[in-house]
């Protein structure tokens, strides 16, 4: 087999780029989870201000959530 030599920067280079994807991939994912959040909260309040339901959904909402 042969040896090859000088391949310690393209590794590196190769590195680089996957932890910068996976930063980016981090990033984006946050993003989406807190438009996520605002956006179900957003609904709850919604509906509460439709249905005149009150702060006691949420915990209702919370318990059936997690079932």
């Amino acid at each position: 087999m042969d040896e090859i030599i000088g391949y310690q920067p393209l590794v590196k280079e190769i590195k680089d780029l996957i932890n910068k994807k996976q930063y980016q991939v981090l990033k984006l994912m946050n993003a989406e989870t807190i438009n996520l959040y605002w956006e179900i909260g957003e609904e709850i309040y919604r509906q509460q201000q439709e249905k005149g339901w009150g702060k006691s959904i949420v915990q209702i909402l919370s318990k059936e959530l997690q079932k």
